[in-house]
């Protein structure tokens, strides 16, 4: 009796599945490409150019250093067969002391704009993440998943709600 008693149990509850799924919501699942609304919404083109200016004016204090250093390595080359050894020898000491700062604030800009850039993008989809809500709660979706994120390889065109967050992102930053 018990060996059957389990089986039973299975199928009552099988039985009973497909009648409750029938009753559920239909599901709605939607999908946004949070990587093209930074790019294309108004405000990721302005944190854009922003970034992008920083960027021009870092580089060319880079470039003003880098231009520093290459004028005195030129000038020990030319100067090299006219300096005593110990002139030689400080001035290879200064352009490697130069050269070590140039690679510290090389190192240093990098850093700088991968950080603003990291917090830029930090906010911008903080932002992003309440108007992906909004919109989940205003069109009923049960889920909405990020494109860009592993797991999705294919996609119908009209899951994706990424122009309408785009729209809804632009009107919320106007």
């Amino acid at each position: 009796m018990r060996k059957y008693l389990c089986p039973l149990f299975v199928l009552i509850i099988l039985c009973f599945l497909p009648v409750s799924a029938i009753g559920a919501d239909s599901v709605k699942i939607g999908t946004v490409d949070l990587q093209r609304c930074i790019m294309d919404s108004i405000e990721g083109k302005k944190v854009k150019n922003e970034l992008q200016k920083k960027k021009n004016n870092m580089q060319a204090k880079l470039d003003e250093r880098q231009n520093k250093l290459l004028k005195l390595k030129n000038e020990i080359e030319k100067q090299s067969m006219m300096l005593s050894m110990d002139a030689k020898e400080d001035k290879a000491k200064d352009f490697e002391r130069q050269r070590r700062e140039f690679k510290y604030f090389y190192d240093d800009i990098n850093n700088q704009m991968r950080k603003a850039e990291t917090e830029v993008k930090k906010l911008l989809l903080e932002d992003l993440e309440k108007v992906v809500k909004d919109i989940g709660d205003k069109g009923n979706f049960t889920l909405i998943f990020e494109r860009r994120s592993g797991g999705i390889m294919y996609m119908q065109k009209t899951v994706d709600i990424t122009d309408e967050v785009i729209k809804a992102y632009d009107l919320t930053k106007k």
